[in-house]
């Protein structure tokens, strides 16, 4: 003969962390709970959290949160997919000491690009083209260029500025 039981599944509202135990706040009472997850994520007080359980709660859900997810992991991590898309309200950060980027297509769009270096080196095998309505270059030491033909055109004026200008 089966007996029925029930148990109480409940959003419930994170009012203390102490000790990896999570104090809640329930429709009908306030219970300790322990974290019971299926990912990473690190409660913070004022979570709306779904709890299960009459004696023993645990919190299996998380319906509004503030706390940080955090995979972790000593080895190595790989993520494998057809497509990944990454998407954040307030900015991405990529940080490491060595970042590698492999790709047959690299595309950016942006409103605006800034970008910071000690050092900076570039190579194209093939052709390096630049489209834009103005270019300045600011330059603090010596600027030089080498190539086997120059070419510059102009379809108004060309000044060049300088204490000695060496032609030839």
């Amino acid at each position: 003969m089966l007996s029925e039981t029930t148990t109480a599944v409940a959003p419930a509202t994170l009012l203390e962390i102490r000790d990896g135990r999570l104090l809640l706040q329930m429709p009908e009472r306030q219970a300790w709970a322990s974290l019971a997850l299926a990912f990473p994520y690190s409660p913070e007080v004022g979570d709306v959290l779904l709890a299960i359980g009459d004696e023993d709660v645990y919190v299996i859900g998380v319906l509004a949160g503030r706390g940080k997810t955090l995979l972790k992991t000593q080895g190595e991590l790989e993520l494998a997919a057809e497509h990944i898309t990454i998407r954040a309200e307030q900015g991405v950060k990529i940080k490491g000491v060595n970042v590698e980027i492999e790709a047959d297509k690299l595309e950016f769009a942006a409103r605006a690009v800034f970008e910071r270096f000690v050092d900076a080196y570039r190579w194209a095998k093939g052709v390096v083209q630049n489209s834009a309505a103005r270019v300045r270059t600011l330059v603090t030491g010596a600027y030089t260029v080498q190539a086997e033909t120059i070419v510059e055109q102009a379809e108004k004026d060309v000044k060049i500025d300088g204490r000695h200008i060496h032609l030839g």
